[in-house]
């Protein structure tokens, strides 16, 4: 572009929309330094946690847990399959007949194993360097959509909205703020708002590539259709959400796409578009599964109409996103090929979290998946909005640049603070995974033991990482569901947990009375029914399906036995400060023979009765 002082990766024939002085006149050197500088203070930022929990505990042989799911996931990178090419659930070690569930869209951790074997199978190292790719590709990918699309793309409100974005998690800004106001105690955020590896991780980066070329393809391009095209598949494979949100986005943009252009055949290109997304995703979909399964039982319906749910996704962000997306739909300082993108952006974003309104939240957990794009759509959304309606005078740039850094470095600080708190809480938890990293290094576990570990949460949960430490089986993880299929998920699944359940002192009077089903067995068991009756019905229905278990398991069952005497040992592995496991009930199956503690956890070796 002529007069143009973009860096090389920026550049783009298609012409932008730009009124007043030339906000790039900036020296390409120094727009480049910039943009280096703050993506090393990004990415230094995001790398403290792993780097300050590694000095703590002193080990290596683990990532740092930073989020919920990451053992899960790096489990997920090395499956295997057995001699009939079925998939090896990697925490029971059983085959799964089709994939199914995050067997299916495993795309991320399919990567990240080969990513991992050019270190050797060295997880926190190829962990580390696996991140900092991403984050980084995360920032390039904002810098080119503000750089390229802004209507006065000025150096420092770039690096403003890439610091935001980067930077400052909206959502939990807006909880801070509200419980300063009521005087409780607080702290910052638990962590930055791409701190969790794969997931938003991954997809927010393909996202907003396919919301820049969709900007482009608006103006004419027909190769941005096909660079679209190849990203939503790609995105499909690793998280189907952000593809859904993919779709939202062009739904809106191309049907402006189509009445503006009707004259030139708009809607042959969109239909073609269409038409090719379809067929690959179907084909992908339908791939060795035979057919559309999921891995929960008990769910006979995939569409569940609960209008309630709607109101109670409809919190300050909801709120937020709308206004931003009502003042971009209303405004005219936008080219129509940037403006319906973003409207698509927002709108997409406010009515798909309503999605578990419509849809099985059980199954979908739309809501969930679908507020992780909250944060780009209030960050991107804001960010056209100010620049847009910026006078186009010298004295307005100057004042705009004057507030930009201040805003660059409350924004780095801010980072620093959420990065001192996700290191503190996962302290506890990394230290309890590195020794249970140097304790399995030992290599007294074959792969012929099995091994029980204490469930404490969600966050960590030791038995995700048995997988990568040994090839032993684990007795019960909960996580395992989400690569089950549906009759496994009641026949092994079920089996499994109340046997852990027995092991740590549950039994069938406990079952009569609690109302904690879900906090060890599958996902919505109890949370996704909403209704004081229904709730109540699925209580009595858990507990005529658990019940029988137990009566199986106190009464010594013969089958349980010959289960355990399928292993040559049985590991315990509890925490030291609060063990669960009860030696009566353990004593029904096994014979402890040496107790030993290292570290933080204590470790009972036993055999089969």
């Amino acid at each position: 572009m002529k007069g143009s002082s973009h860096i090389d990766v920026f550049t783009d024939p298609t012409p932008v929309r730009k009124t007043g002085p030339d906000v790039r006149n900036f020296p390409r050197l120094d727009r480049r330094t910039a943009y280096c500088f703050i993506i090393a203070v990004i990415l230094g930022i995001y790398s403290y946690p792993a780097l300050r929990t590694a000095i703590s505990a002193k080990s290596l042989r683990l990532p740092a847990v930073s989020a919920p799911d990451l053992g899960l996931y790096l489990s997920l990178s090395k499956v295997e399959k057995n001699r009939n090419g079925a998939i090896l659930n990697p925490f029971y070690r059983i085959p799964v007949p089709y994939p199914v569930g995050y067997l299916k869209f495993r795309s991320g951790p399919a990567l990240f194993g080969l990513f991992n074997e050019l270190f050797a199978g060295r997880l926190w190292f190829s962990l580390f360097a696996w991140n900092l790719l991403w984050w980084f590709f995360l920032c390039l990918a904002a810098i080119w959509l503000f750089e390229r699309w802004l209507p006065r793309p000025a150096i420092e409100l770039v690096l403003a909205s890439v610091a935001l974005f980067m930077l400052f998690g909206v959502d939990e800004v807006s909880r801070f703020i509200a419980m300063w106001i009521h005087l409780s105690p607080t702290w910052l955020g638990a962590g930055l708002p791409y701190i969790r590896p794969f997931t938003p991780q991954v997809i927010v980066p393909l996202f907003l590539c396919y919301l820049a070329l969709q900007m482009r393809a608006l103006g004419g391009n027909l190769a941005a259709w096909g660079m679209m095209a190849v990203l939503q598949f790609v995105a499909f494979t690793f998280f189907p959400y952000g593809t859904l949100m993919m779709a939202g986005t062009t739904a809106v943009a191309a049907s402006w796409y189509v009445l503006a252009r009707h004259r030139d055949s708009a809607w042959r290109v969109v239909l073609a578009f269409l038409f090719i997304c379809a067929i690959a995703d179907l084909a992908f979909a339908l791939h060795g599964s035979a057919g559309f399964h999921y891995g929960f039982p008990d769910q006979a319906s995939l569409i569940r109409l609960q209008p309630s749910l709607a109101a109670n996704a409809m919190g300050k962000m909801w709120f937020l996103t709308g206004i931003l997306v009502a003042a971009t739909a209303m405004t005219h300082k936008l080219p129509p090929e940037v403006k319906w993108p973003l409207v698509g952006l927002g709108l997409s974003t406010i009515l798909f979290v309503l999605g578990d309104a419509v849809v099985s939240e059980r199954l979908f957990l739309l809501n969930t998946h679908i507020g992780y794009f909250y944060q780009p759509a209030v960050v991107v959304l804001l960010t056209f909005l100010i620049a847009a309606h910026i006078p186009g005078t010298r004295q307005s740039l100057r004042l705009m640049r004057m507030i930009s850094l201040p805003i660059v470095g409350l924004c780095f600080i801010y980072g620093l603070l959420m990065a001192e708190r996700n290191y503190r809480d996962n302290l506890a938890n990394n230290l309890l995974q590195a020794d249970l990293a140097s304790w399995f290094s030992r290599g007294e576990v074959s792969s012929r033991d099995i091994v029980i570990t204490q469930y404490v949460s969600t966050r960590c949960d030791a038995c995700e990482w048995i997988a990568l430490l040994s090839d032993a089986e684990t007795l019960y993880c909960r996580n395992s569901q989400l690569a089950l299929t549906q009759e496994q998920n009641r026949d092994i699944q079920r089996l499994r947990e109340v046997l852990y359940l027995y092991f740590a002192g549950k039994d069938h009077q406990w079952l009569e009375n609690t109302t904690e089903l879900e906090r060890y067995g599958l996902y919505g068991d109890l949370s996704s029914f909403h209704q004081p009756e229904e709730r109540s019905a699925r209580i009595v229905a858990l507990r005529n399906e658990m019940h029988p278990l137990f009566e199986r398991i106190e009464n010594g069952d013969p089958s349980i036995r010959d289960f355990f005497r399928g292993f040559r040992r049985i590991w315990i592995i509890e925490q030291r400060e609060s063990p669960v496991f009860v030696e009566n009930h353990l004593k029904s199956y096994l014979n402890p023979k040496e107790q030993q503690t290292f570290g933080h956890l204590l470790i009972t070796s036993s055999y089969p009765k």
